[in-house]
Protein backbone atom coordinates (compact mmCIF):
# COMPACT_ATOMS: atom_id res chain seq x y z
CA UNK A 1 0.00 0.00 0.00
CA UNK A 2 2.38 2.71 1.16
CA UNK A 3 6.09 2.57 0.45
CA UNK A 4 7.80 4.26 3.39
CA UNK A 5 11.54 3.92 3.83
CA UNK A 6 13.72 3.98 6.91
CA UNK A 7 14.57 7.68 6.60
CA UNK A 8 10.91 8.67 6.42
CA UNK A 9 10.08 6.59 9.49
CA UNK A 10 13.05 8.05 11.40
CA UNK A 11 12.01 11.59 10.47
CA UNK A 12 8.41 10.98 11.56
CA UNK A 13 9.57 9.50 14.88
CA UNK A 14 11.94 12.43 15.56
CA UNK A 15 9.22 14.97 14.80
CA UNK A 16 6.79 12.95 16.92
CA UNK A 17 9.30 12.84 19.75
CA UNK A 18 9.68 16.62 19.65
CA UNK A 19 5.95 17.39 19.31
CA UNK A 20 4.37 14.67 21.47
CA UNK A 21 7.14 13.90 23.91
CA UNK A 22 8.91 10.71 24.91
CA UNK A 23 6.26 9.58 27.41
CA UNK A 24 3.27 9.65 25.05
CA UNK A 25 5.07 8.68 21.82
CA UNK A 26 4.75 4.86 22.26
CA UNK A 27 1.04 5.20 23.02
CA UNK A 28 0.45 7.41 19.97
CA UNK A 29 2.46 5.07 17.72
CA UNK A 30 0.42 2.06 18.90
CA UNK A 31 -2.82 3.94 18.25
CA UNK A 32 -1.73 4.95 14.74
CA UNK A 33 -0.56 1.42 13.93
CA UNK A 34 -3.91 -0.02 15.04
CA UNK A 35 -5.72 2.58 12.93
CA UNK A 36 -3.47 1.86 9.92
CA UNK A 37 -3.98 -1.89 10.25
CA UNK A 38 -7.75 -1.46 10.52
CA UNK A 39 -7.84 0.70 7.38
CA UNK A 40 -5.59 -1.75 5.55
CA UNK A 41 -7.83 -4.69 6.51
CA UNK A 42 -10.94 -2.82 5.38
CA UNK A 43 -9.29 -1.94 2.07
CA UNK A 44 -8.26 -5.57 1.53
CA UNK A 45 -11.78 -6.78 2.34
CA UNK A 46 -13.31 -4.17 0.01
CA UNK A 47 -10.94 -5.20 -2.79
CA UNK A 48 -11.76 -8.89 -2.28
CA UNK A 49 -15.52 -8.23 -2.29
CA UNK A 50 -15.24 -6.00 -5.34
CA UNK A 51 -13.26 -8.62 -7.26
CA UNK A 52 -15.82 -11.27 -6.31
CA UNK A 53 -18.70 -9.03 -7.40
CA UNK A 54 -17.28 -8.28 -10.83
CA UNK A 55 -15.98 -11.81 -11.34
CA UNK A 56 -12.32 -10.84 -11.57
CA UNK A 57 -11.15 -14.44 -11.57
CA UNK A 58 -13.27 -15.24 -14.62
CA UNK A 59 -12.06 -12.08 -16.35
CA UNK A 60 -8.44 -13.05 -15.69
CA UNK A 61 -9.06 -16.52 -17.11
CA UNK A 62 -10.78 -15.09 -20.20
CA UNK A 63 -7.96 -12.63 -20.84
CA UNK A 64 -5.38 -15.37 -20.43
CA UNK A 65 -7.27 -17.64 -22.82
CA UNK A 66 -7.62 -14.86 -25.40
CA UNK A 67 -3.90 -14.09 -25.21
CA UNK A 68 -3.08 -17.76 -25.60
CA UNK A 69 -5.38 -18.05 -28.61
CA UNK A 70 -3.69 -15.01 -30.22
CA UNK A 71 -0.30 -16.65 -29.67
CA UNK A 72 -1.52 -19.87 -31.26
CA UNK A 73 -3.01 -17.97 -34.21
CA UNK A 74 0.29 -16.16 -34.69
CA UNK A 75 2.20 -19.46 -34.66
CA UNK A 76 -0.22 -20.96 -37.20
CA UNK A 77 0.26 -17.97 -39.52
CA UNK A 78 4.03 -18.28 -39.21
CA UNK A 79 3.85 -21.99 -40.04
CA UNK A 80 1.65 -21.30 -43.08
CA UNK A 81 4.01 -18.56 -44.32
CA UNK A 82 7.05 -20.82 -43.96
Amino acid sequence: MLQIGFLEIALILIIGLLVIGPKRLPEVVKTWLKFYKKIQNQFTEFKKNFEEDIGAEEIKKDVFNEMRMEELDGLEKQNKDS
